[in-house]
């Protein structure tokens, strides 16, 4: 038995936690379900914490189903028990923004780009969304705006609970350059006087250095990798803690673009990120995806990058932990660079990755998907001809751990909030073949911020394998 903490990633195909039928093949590879439509093509979606809900953000152009008052918008709300949306308003143009969770539970979505279809522009723009169960809830402006324009940042959680917000460039653009790039980076919520603070790293790494890669790691620094160069970074020194060495094989962001992960931590509190994706870039239209994926340890003694060979090339893939602790990869494409039509060739077929299987075999091939479009739109307005139509169908995929034909555990009581160090205790169901058992646990949360950050996760039983569906709790 394990006890998971985590929070879903920005991806747009979901998972379910469920009893399953016994299906022999999806025990295997797993299985993909067609359950609704978005209403929008989803660039960004996050679970609002402590609904059953997911908030969905296009870009603005002419690719909504859905209006507000007679008038175009580009979110919404989809229930997951109804497969029914709600349209959100939209403030201003969210094309390459970034987001993250705030410590109070407020989902927060900032940058974009230049104003478009009668909509303000967003490049410095910060939105904040305060879930609710009750479907009066919508985006709202902050107050404040960034120090800086931004296309393309990232957002990473400090482990007292506010954001780091890294990079970007000025305007929208197939590769950054000098004159537009952002080379810098803020915290939000910013004390008074604060501006942006220069970081020489995002000069170094142009130009395939957009939405750079960030995680916090246990000791409080931060792993951050853009191009082919990484480092981890002391934020309240503001230096540069230790150069890694450059990640080999290929550049890693857009428009060369990959995907990364922070290995779920055992007891140990050590630190490893997996990068998987890619390209070289010959020309825009002729850039393969990237086979491997590379590991490393940046906080060790002798910090070196482990490389591995997935069975498909890609450039875009999305990356999640699944509640088992693997890490699913999918989506993306084999040929062609991020944005502006030149991609092409998708790659249906997810993979999984099991971090603690031996070098070698970590990779197993699961059910392709149909829908070659995830978490992105090639058309500047609705388009049902080939070769990629615009697209609005949600699936969802079931790992093989819920087809084993024993029915997962159930949480029956869990705490609602949790301070750091603090004992907690969790009653649930667990199954061992036909016979039934109800367990007590007492175990205690995470030590501190660098470990969790502050803000809402979801807290699950992991049973011979088999993930409960998880209950939220509020960590601070």
């Amino acid at each position: 038995m394990k006890i998971w903490f985590y929070a879903y990633a920005s991806v747009v195909t979901f998972f379910w936690v469920a009893t399953k039928l016994v299906n022999c093949q999806a025990a295997i590879t797993g299985q993909w379900d067609f359950v609704g439509h978005s209403g929008v093509s989803s660039m960004h979606a996050i679970l609002s914490p402590n609904t059953n809900k997911i908030v969905f953000i296009e870009r603005v152009e002419l690719t909504t189903n859905v209006t507000i008052n007679g008038k175009p918008t580009y979110s919404v709300e989809y229930n997951l028990d109804t497969n029914e949306i709600r349209a959100l308003t939209t403030l201003s143009n969210t094309f390459c923004s970034a987001g993250s969770y705030m410590k109070n539970g407020t989902i927060l979505n900032l940058g974009g780009a230049e104003a478009q279809k009668g909509f303000a522009e967003g490049f410095n723009r910060v939105r904040l969304y305060n879930p609710c169960d009750d479907g009066t809830c919508d985006w709202q402006n902050d107050v404040n705006n960034l120090n800086a324009k931004r296309w393309y940042p990232t957002v990473e959680q400090l482990a007292d609970g506010s954001l780091f917000i890294i990079g970007g460039s000025t305007q929208g653009a197939a590769v950054n350059n000098a004159t537009i790039n952002v080379a810098s980076y803020e915290i939000y919520p910013s004390a008074p006087g604060e501006t942006s603070i220069p970081l020489q790293f995002l000069v170094d790494s142009l130009p395939n250095n957009l939405y750079p890669c960030v995680h916090l790691l246990p000791d409080g620094t931060l792993f951050i990798m853009a191009n082919q160069k990484a480092i981890v970074y002391d934020v309240i020194s503001r230096q540069i803690k230790t150069n890694l060495p450059d990640v080999p094989r290929a550049a890693r962001n857009y428009p060369l673009t990959g995907a990364s992960s922070i290995l779920p931590l055992d007891s140990s509190n050590n630190a490893e990120i997996l990068v998987c994706g890619g390209g070289n870039q010959i020309s825009p239209s002729k850039t393969v995806g990237e086979f491997s994926c590379a590991r490393i340890s940046p906080t060790s003694s002798n910090p070196t990058w482990e490389i591995e060979e997935m069975p498909f090339g890609r450039t875009m893939p999305d990356m999640t932990i699944l509640a088992d602790g693997t890490i699913l990869i999918l989506n993306g494409c084999n040929n062609g660079t991020a944005g502006f039509n030149k991609g092409s060739d998708p790659v249906l077929t997810p993979v999984i990755y099991n971090p603690k299987a031996p070098a070698g075999s970590r990779f197993t091939k699961m059910q392709p998907s149909y829908i070659p479009l995830s978490g992105s739109n090639p058309n500047n307005k609705p388009n049902v001809d080939g070769p990629y139509p615009t697209e609005f169908r949600v699936e969802t995929f079931s790992p093989p751990y819920l087809f084993t034909g024993v029915p997962p555990p159930k949480i029956q009581q869990a705490p609602k909030d949790l301070k750091y160090g603090q004992s907690f205790d969790i009653n649930y169901v667990a199954y061992s073949g036909t016979r039934k058992m109800t367990v007590n646990l007492h175990q205690p949360a995470p030590a501190g911020g660098a470990i969790a950050p502050p803000g809402p996760y979801l807290l699950n039983i992991l049973d011979n394998g088999i993930p409960a569906k998880a209950a939220w709790v509020m960590l601070s």
